[in-house]
């Protein structure tokens, strides 16, 4: 009786450019975009019969829900208005960008059904009736944006140029239940600067570094385990830093590209803690909380090289990911949930020069294990999956065809693929068996 997520949607823009001068221009950008989405899914919550809410029962046996929320509309609506042009202040030359930035966001839903059908297993033996009456409210969501921004790229040299960046964000939030309860609202300014820099090398060389900060804003839920239910909380700060260097070759039929980065990523964290995190019956038993951060170092690595019909492209991350600064110890020095400590990808293209319009691609992911909860203690082995297909490209006096086919996961490896961690619940995906594609395109 589960039935099929369905998605619409529409989204419509109109950009006018205004030229005022041989090097200025100002720019205005409207867009909307409508969405409507019938969520509905049976799903697995937990074992009631043991008193555990974010795991399947020792027996493989869990509780099984049936939840519908149909209906949903989802509407964003933006305008920027921006100035560009550039000048020169002695021997240094500016390319400048300002505007202003207005969005807002209306999300409207109607109630739901979050409702207990019975006992299912893994093994798919157990049947339990459908529930579709809608018992629990949903939640409406409102935000308006006003974003005032500059940029200025500067040519200090021919080798060497900045970017300097600055952005003044206010944002205004409201949330309410369909029932009218549960009000939440609060407003909230704040000004994040970014800057980089490039140097040429050589003509095919450069080198580059970049430094950035981000906003992390939330309020408490007005639940009544909170005891900050309904407050904002203070924003606060990530930052990115990256340094790295890139270049291309190339000769006759041959092309060389490559790239490789250093970065830095320091993301806080929001967590609810205190005895009492999964239930109202109390009452002020829970703080949602800022609670240390998330830092993430790697290097990337990418490679691509192209010569006659042949072309190769390759990627690597190494990754070291540790959480810090959380009031939960046990998860203090460990790797966050579902982050793969190395990941490799290849892709390989073969365009057959004896027939016009048909080429041969294989692709090979391969990822680390990934660790399933906060603190570690359980974690998925790493996996490797084979893709690989063909293109064709079909040229008629009306249309151009463009026929594709192939396989993903071709030597039908099992796996587990992610281990989301929300909501205090783990939840394991696993790699799709070799599944078969066929599709055809026409261009009018």
């Amino acid at each position: 009786w589960s039935l099929p997520v369905v998605l619409e949607g529409n989204t419509a823009s109109l950009r006018i450019t205004q030229k005022l001068g041989s090097d200025w221009r100002a720019t205005a950008h409207l867009a909307t975009q409508q969405l409507r989405s019938d969520d509905r899914i049976a799903f697995p919550f937990g074992c009631s019969a043991e008193n555990n809410y974010d795991r399947y029962c020792s027996d493989e046996s869990f509780d099984l829900y049936d939840f519908r929320s149909e209906n949903e509309r989802r509407r964003t609506d933006a305008l920027e208005l921006a100035l560009h042009g550039k000048f020169k202040t002695a021997s240094i030359g500016h390319q400048v960008s300002a505007g202003v930035l207005r969005s807002r966001v209306r999300n409207r839903f109607e109630r739901q059904a979050f409702n207990y059908v019975g006992t299912g297993n893994v093994q798919g033996t157990l049947v339990t009736p459908a529930d579709p009456t809608l018992t629990d409210e949903n939640t409406n969501r409102d935000e308006d944006a006003t974003e005032i921004f500059a940029r200025d790229a500067i040519a200090l040299t021919p080798e060497l140029t900045a970017w300097l960046g600055l952005r003044h964000s206010r944002i205004t939030r409201n949330s309410v239940r369909t029932n009218g309860s549960r009000p939440v609202s609060y407003q909230q300014s704040f000004t994040t600067p970014w800057l980089a820099a490039s140097y040429a090398l050589n003509p095919t060389t450069t080198a580059y570094a970049s430094w950035g900060q981000g906003i992390e804003s939330e309020a408490a839920p007005n639940r009544a385990r909170y005891t900050n239910r309904g407050e904002a909380l203070p924003t606060l700060r990530s930052r990115q830093a990256e340094i790295g260097i890139k270049g291309t070759r190339s000769a006759p039929d041959q092309e060389l590209s490559w790239g490789f980065a250093l970065f830095d990523i320091d993301r806080p964290a929001f967590n609810d803690v205190g005895p009492d995190c999964f239930s109202d019956a109390l009452g002020d038993t829970c703080t949602r909380q800022a609670d240390g951060n998330a830092v993430h170092r790697g290097i990337e690595i990418e490679a691509g090289w192209r010569s006659g019909p042949w072309t190769l492209q390759a990627a690597a991350q190494w990754l070291h990911a540790r959480r810090h600064g959380s009031v939960d110890n046990s998860v203090n020095g460990k790797r966050p949930p579902n982050v793969p400590a190395r990941t490799l990808k290849l892709q390989t293209r073969y365009d057959v020069r004896s027939i016009a319009g048909l080429s041969l691609n294989a692709g090979l992911v391969a990822e680390s294990d990934r660790m399933v909860l906060p603190d570690n203690s359980i974690g998925i082995p790493g996996y490797a999956r084979i893709d690989a297909g063909l293109r064709f490209v079909q040229t008629t006096a009306s249309a151009r065809l463009t026929w594709r086919a192939g396989v993903d996961n071709l030597l039908d490896r099992r796996a587990w693929r992610e281990s989301p961690y929300q909501f205090s619940h783990a939840y394991l995906f696993p790699q799709a068996a070799r599944t078969f594609r066929v599709s055809v395109e026409a261009s009018m």
